[in-house]
């Protein structure tokens, strides 16, 4: 069987190493832009990142596409074949490691810490009076990590809830009654620009956002007004539109707004290597293939 490696950016050798000391019999094939039309007419399966457009048609054999995160939109390309199955990959690890981040974040603006990092600059010694933190914080998105970002938070003494399509609130109503919102959800075309100048207005005033989802859920020039303007008192994004996030973006010089290069969690080679060659054990024996998605829904 023979399987491309579409890492990119990310190197591909850990990936070969990992795949390889459990499936030795397997051909790992990294992609290349000048591989030839034969290579890819043989490929059976692609593990990976992204799918360059244009790709899916020159593998005529494909039939598998496993991704190697936990979202899948830039697998998800309009030349791949219907009947391609498309997984993902489900790290309890990594679900642990975003609510982990998301915590930091939210008590660091709960507990106002931000004011007392600037006083140090300042050499000032002020106390000022610090509640306990029991916010209200909406989670968008119910799946796998959003569900444990919400236990986490709960765990600290925050009123946590998630929120997701099958809710029975509106995306509006959930923000009016958040003052801390922390988007978790897949990106798909129903998704992305959710968090628009419409949406940040619902929330209460001087409320906080944390992104750990993708960048293209929020309208960048839409969180910069609302956090200029005081609608927001600031924001934590993990991840952006445009990534790496270039030096001239806006974004940047934002008071309130912190930037993080996309850290919050990652998976594992070897705990990819590992689903990937238990789902394709399962595939040879003709079972499904382990965490797939409905690729109508995107996820």
């Amino acid at each position: 069987m023979k399987v491309l490696l579409l890492t990119q950016p990310m190197p591909a050798a850990p990936f070969i190493g990992a795949i390889s000391a459990l499936a030795p019999e397997l051909e790992l094939i990294e992609f290349r832009s000048g591989l030839d039309d034969a290579t890819l007419a043989a490929v059976d399966v692609a593990v990976g990142w992204s799918m360059p457009p244009g790709l899916p048609a020159r593998m005529p054999k494909l039939g598998w596409v496993c991704s190697i995160a936990a979202g899948v939109e830039k697998l998800l390309v309009p030349d791949l074949a219907p009947h391609v199955v498309v997984s993902r990959t489900v790290d309890p690890a990594q679900a642990a490691g975003m609510a982990q981040f998301v915590v930091t974040m939210v008590l660091r603006h709960a507990r106002d810490l931000e004011r007392y990092a600037a006083q140090q600059q300042e050499r000032a010694w002020l106390r000022r009076p610090t509640p306990l933190a029991t916010h209200r914080v909406a989670v968008l998105g119910t799946g796998a990590i959003g569900s444990e970002v919400v236990r986490w938070l709960e765990r600290v003494g925050f009123r946590a809830r998630g929120w997701g399509r099958r809710s029975t609130e509106t995306l509006h109503e959930v923000l009016a009654d958040s003052d801390i919102v922390v988007c978790a959800l897949p990106l798909t075309e129903a998704t992305e620009g959710l968090l628009d100048a419409r949406a940040l207005a619902a929330m209460p005033r001087g409320s906080y956002l944390v992104n750990v989802a993708r960048g293209a859920h929020v309208v960048e020039a839409d969180l910069i007004e609302a956090v200029r303007s005081g609608q927001l008192s600031g924001a934590a994004l993990d991840v952006q539109r445009r990534e790496p996030l270039p030096a001239d973006d806006p974004l940047w010089s934002v008071p309130g707004i912190i930037i993080t290069p996309h850290v919050a969690a990652q998976s594992s080679t070897e705990v990819i290597a590992a689903q990937f060659v238990a789902a394709l054990r399962a595939l040879q024996r003709g079972e499904g293939v382990p965490n797939s998605i409905d690729r109508a829904l995107g996820y």
